[in-house]
């Protein structure tokens, strides 16, 4: 462990002390208020017989440990009320669950209380006021306590979103520049206008599309930045133009199927998931006109899987995080996950859609 991570470790600590100081000081104070207010402006007393000063501690002693209870319960209730019905997905109904849960909170403390005090306790209550009325200012009294909770849930939420915006940013980012790395890395800048050179002497027509194509793919990556996500349809568009790279660059070494996507055209997934998962195949197995890769897409409603013969080469060279790894962290982001399967002969990837 470094100083680094020593510091930090203090300043969590301290952290948790200064609320925990926090917390007990603002119930003190919380219960204070209490006894001053009920027994000088509403001249009720939990102790029969008893002026404010009379019994003081008494009195202290009796209210905070009810304080903290309500304090807990009313932090378990927010948080309760926050996981069911957030504030940003509904206002009228985080509200409504807020007062229910207050007044039924408050009427089961009343009663427990009334009933330790008197039943338990024995030490009576000096009662100036009806139990409703009693009830009610319980009521009122504690709802400040429950918006101010439920604020400081709502700035807590709202400070992680903007975490994990930014984290989101920086994946982006990061995205972009692997992508971007993975199409111009001197290996494939050398087999690409290797192919190229070739078609010009050739076939200047084929040349030509081979051009038109390559400039499509790195147009697509360019700007993947501004749209990490692609249609289905969007995506097949992209990986044709692709495809029509690798088939001039391997000729006869793969045959490929694709089932008609027509049905989920506007479902949406990580851009380059196609891609990504070609060079997958092309990077572990043989791929030529004697042996050629066999690869199968099929699409249902759930999403689409990427099936590959496995032909394994003897010259396998580790990646540089580009391949499947890479692509489930993607899926990560969106709460996704790929399913990949291994058999005896066939290698399967299932891209879940997005959306």
């Amino acid at each position: 462990m470094d100083f680094s991570e020593i510091f930090q470790s203090q300043e969590g600590k301290i952290k948790r002390y200064m609320i925990t100081l926090y917390y007990f000081v603002v119930t003190t104070i919380y219960t204070v208020y209490q006894i001053f207010f009920f027994n000088t402006i509403m001249k009720s007393s939990i102790l029969s017989k008893s002026n404010l000063w009379d019994n003081f501690l008494l009195q202290f002693a009796l209210i905070y440990p009810i304080v903290l209870v309500m304090t807990f319960l009313d932090y378990l209730l927010i948080k309760f009320i926050n996981e069911i019905t957030p504030l940003h997905s509904s206002l009228y109904r985080h509200a409504s669950s807020l007062f229910v849960s207050n007044i039924l909170l408050c009427i089961l403390l009343y009663i427990a209380f009334s009933f330790i005090v008197t039943e338990i306790l024995d030490v009576g209550i000096r009662q100036s006021l009806s139990y409703k009325t009693g009830l009610i200012l319980n009521i009122t009294a504690n709802l400040p306590i429950l918006l101010v909770l439920d604020l400081l849930f709502y700035f807590q939420a709202e400070r992680k979103a903007i975490k994990a915006s930014e984290k989101s940013k920086r994946d982006m980012l990061m995205y972009q520049y692997n992508a971007l790395r993975a199409q111009v890395n001197p290996h494939f800048l050398f087999n690409s206008l290797n192919v190229l050179s070739s078609l010009i002497y050739e076939s200047q027509d084929q040349a030509n599309k081979y051009t038109k194509a390559l400039s499509q793919v790195y147009r697509q990556v360019l700007s993947v930045s501004k749209k990490p996500l692609s249609t289905l349809k969007e995506e097949m568009h992209f990986f044709r133009q692709y495809l029509f790279l690798m088939e001039i660059r391997f000729e006869n070494g793969f045959r490929i199927e694709i089932e008609p996507t027509q049905q989920w055209e506007h479902k949406k997934l990580v851009s380059f998931s196609f891609q990504l998962l070609l060079e997958n195949a092309f990077k572990h197995n043989v791929s030529s006109a004697a042996d050629p890769l066999l690869i199968y897409i099929f699409v249902n409603q759930d999403g689409i899987s990427f099936r590959n013969r496995i032909s394994l080469r003897n010259d396998i060279t580790r990646g540089e995080g580009i391949g499947l790894s890479f692509l489930g962290t993607q899926y990560d982001r969106y709460h996704k996950k790929l399913e990949i399967t291994e058999k005896q002969d066939e290698f399967i990837v299932k891209i879940p859609f997005i959306e």
